[in-house]
């Protein structure tokens, strides 16, 4: 451990980005460096949303950058490795940065996101299966009166075992939401960052996944539909000409229609 903490103590004056991956013999690390503050008037317009529409799960959850994004970070990790969540092992941790262990050196095995994972399975079975299992994850985490900070797929690593893992926590949710809207806010970033990978006739099919999940989260699932649904006007628009981050709100706003559609289907 001292050799790490001289490691992150000496790396850091001279590290000119926020995050570096280094090799240390038989270990890769990443060396967190505190930032500046991001200014909370970026997160103005989506918080007046969360007002308008009566949606307290899209407050926006303010990273307060430096010292205390580092310290949210530790403990954000500790609390979730004693719920038993794979994340990152903190090797040293001072004020202004921390230094964290490689998932992929800690399984010993290659590791990808989500995101990239979902993009290269070659058949539907095997995307929804993974798309399962990832969802199975977070629910997993939820059981335990846990949640994530940023759970975009890009924050989600699985390994060759289709293990899952959970990095970037700079924020805490919970310090602006309750515990039910952090459980709200984790599938709509999960939702909005893996629906896309999904041509637009299976998006009926992979959001029944996530609608059998949620039948144990009964007042999860009626929040999460009740965003669709004051969002549904983004499918007026013309897929054509919305380009690609169109189509993307676009596929998350129709899972989250389907999603609702489910549960009337059966009353």
């Amino acid at each position: 451990m001292d050799d790490f903490q001289n490691f992150l103590e000496t790396t850091l004056t001279k590290q000119q980005s926020s995050i570096q991956a280094y090799d240390l013999g038989s270990h890769k690390v990443w060396l967190k460096k505190a930032s500046e503050r991001h200014g909370l008037w970026l997160y103005m317009p989506l918080k007046w949303l969360a007002k308008i529409f009566n949606l307290g799960a899209i407050t926006p959850v303010p990273n307060q950058g430096g010292s205390a994004a580092i310290q949210c970070e530790y403990n954000r990790i500790q609390t979730l490795k004693s719920l038993g969540v794979s994340t990152s092992n903190v090797l040293a941790v001072s004020k202004t940065g921390i230094l964290l262990e490689d998932i992929g050196s800690q399984h010993q095995s290659s590791i990808s996101q989500l995101d990239q994972a979902l993009a290269c399975q070659k058949d539907i079975d095997s995307k929804s299966l993974l798309f399962s299992q990832a969802i199975q994850a977070i629910q997993a985490i939820h059981t335990k009166q846990g949640y994530l900070s940023e759970a975009f797929a890009r924050n989600i690593l699985v390994d060759q075992n289709n293990q899952f893992s959970f990095i970037d926590f700079e924020t805490d949710p919970h310090e602006v939401l309750s515990l039910h809207d952090c459980f709200v806010r984790d599938w709509l970033l999960f939702i909005f960052s893996t629906a896309y990978h999904f041509e637009f006739e299976q998006l009926s099919d992979a959001s029944q996944i996530l609608y059998q999940a949620l039948l144990a989260e009964p007042q999860v699932y009626s929040d999460v539909c009740k965003v669709g649904k004051r969002l549904k006007w983004v499918l007026n628009f013309n897929i054509s000409k919305v380009g690609n981050d169109g189509k993307r709100i676009q596929k998350c706003v129709l899972f989250l229609r389907y999603l609702k559609e489910h549960s009337e289907t059966i009353t």
